[in-house]
């Protein structure tokens, strides 16, 4: 009778084991699949950044014109905008794995890039038909009230976004990226605190009740 039940113990022992070690495989290689999903599409992007880059160098000593180039920026800024859009659902599900944060610094830094070169199209182009919307937000913290008013912001956001459509460039990028280029277009810009909007680096808003004045800075 207790040869059974240490028999019975021993099987259900092992059945739980097993079980516990198919979950944890099956847990990391959905984890990783996601994972090389988002490498993939980053990837895609880096290669429509320096594409979008080397269309505005060429500017300089060909026939390439501004419209092309506005239309490649715009081009790439939507498509990295759907991608960040995908990145951040997966973020308020998931927990802040320090890949995932990797991840997330590398769009940060194609953000970055993507500001950058909008300022530069504007600048070399002298367009002004060109609108940037660059928000600028923390995005690993655990102040309740920041976090609370960073999703006020971002709903905004998307809502205009989805209304104005390639009309303006939306660049969400977290200031807590630890990006050289990043901090000094912050400093250069002087922003003084965050979450902050800037637009078209010319008008900067810091509080909520102030997105409603956003479509007056537009051009």
């Amino acid at each position: 009778m207790l040869e059974g039940k240490k028999h019975v113990f021993w099987q259900a022992f092992i059945l739980t084991t097993l079980f516990f070690l198919v979950g944890l495989v099956l847990g990391v290689y959905l984890e990783q699949n996601r994972q090389d999903s988002f490498s993939t599409s980053f990837y895609q992007s880096e290669v429509s950044l320096y594409d979008s880059l080397a269309l505005s160098k060429l500017t300089e000593d060909s026939n390439a014109s501004c419209g092309e180039i506005k239309e490649a920026v715009i081009g790439f800024a939507d498509r990295i905008y759907e991608e960040a859009r995908d990145l951040e659902r997966f973020d308020e599900k998931n927990k802040l794995t320090e890949s995932l944060k990797s991840v997330h610094r590398k769009y940060d830094l194609l953000r970055t890039l993507l500001w950058m070169n909008a300022i530069e199209v504007k600048e070399k182009c002298n367009t002004s038909t060109i609108n940037s919307v660059v928000y600028l937000y923390t995005y690993d913290s655990e102040d309740i009230g920041l976090r609370s008013e960073q999703v006020v912001w971002s709903r905004y956001l998307t809502d205009l976004k989805e209304e104005q459509g390639s009309k303006i460039i939306l660049i969400p990028i977290a200031v807590d990226a630890e990006l050289s280029s990043l901090d000094y277009l912050t400093d250069k810009y002087g922003v003084l605190e965050y979450p902050a909007v800037i637009i078209n680096e010319k008008n900067i808003l810091y509080s909520v009740e102030d997105a409603i004045n956003i479509k007056k800075y537009l051009k």
